[in-house]
């Protein structure tokens, strides 16, 4: 085997591992992000959240959230919506919206 393929065949074994690590406690599973979209229609519970990373902690910790939409309101505040859907894989009807405010973030739950 070259050096090449030695090192992208750990590279993959480390990046696939990380699916199985995740933590309910921290935010170490992968994360899909996109500025300036939302997912409208599915939206299980809203409150008040001081940052995206607190919103995604909620997420983590409820076993129906799949995904969140924050939108910051102030420098120390925003609202977190968690979902019950993602859009990822991609799906007929489960579209992003734009929304200038807001932030889609989807986690990676080993279900």
């Amino acid at each position: 085997m070259n050096f090449l393929l030695c090192v992208q065949l750990i590279v993959l074994s480390v990046v696939a591992s990380q699916a199985f690590l995740c933590k309910e406690a921290s935010l170490s599973c992968p994360v899909i992000t996109r500025n300036h979209r939302r997912l409208k229609g599915f939206t299980l519970k809203t409150f008040h959240s001081a940052s995206l990373l607190s919103c995604s902690l909620q997420c983590q910790r409820n076993p129906r959230c799949i995904s969140t939409n924050f939108r910051k309101i102030s420098k120390t505040e925003g609202t977190c919506e968690l979902n019950d859907r993602g859009v990822f894989p991609l799906e007929e009807g489960k579209e992003l919206e734009y929304d200038e405010e807001a932030i889609y973030t989807q986690l990676y739950k080993k279900k």
